[in-house]
């Protein structure tokens, strides 16, 4: 005889995972609206404001960085010279490299995004054994949403 209590129900996983990509959506829908910067603008800012005092940041660095190929990397700094928040200059000792470079280094990138600033608190709040966990079930699902493909039309 089971003695299985509603704390032991098993948790809706992927009910959970459909909310998460229903309110992402949404998120992003709401956030490019009142900002004009689509999520991967976002994270090249704040992937450039986190790094430009200590490291030289090419355009090639923050396509590889975000997961994009080199023709969209390239467009979404072409974006971000356009609404003036980067720079994009000629290297000291590389005349063949480009450096990118936040037009305002005084911009806070938890003021530009918020909302990886409290999703990196919650994980930090993690013990090692469930960051173990979640990061490895996490994985899977990047890899799952990463190699989907879109329906036929």
């Amino acid at each position: 005889m089971s003695t299985r209590t509603a704390d032991d129900a098993r948790p809706d996983v992927a009910g959970i995972l459909e909310r998460l990509r229903l309110a992402e959506a949404k998120l992003a829908r709401q956030r490019e609206q009142q900002t004009g910067m689509n999520e991967s603008d976002r994270a090249a800012m704040r992937y450039l404001l986190e790094r430009v005092d200590t490291e030289e940041i090419t355009p090639g660095i923050i396509a590889h960085a975000l997961h994009l190929s080199p023709a969209s990397g390239t467009a979404l700094i072409d974006r971000l010279v356009a609404r003036g928040l980067v720079v994009v200059g000629n290297h000291p000792r590389d005349r063949r490299k480009k450096l990118v470079r936040p037009f305002d280094r005084n911009v806070d990138p938890d003021h530009l995004d918020p909302l990886t600033t409290r999703l990196r608190t919650i994980a930090d709040g993690l013990t090692t054994g469930d960051a173990r966990i979640v990061a490895g079930f996490l994985e899977d699902v990047l890899s799952t949403v990463t190699h989907a493909t879109a329906p036929a039309a």
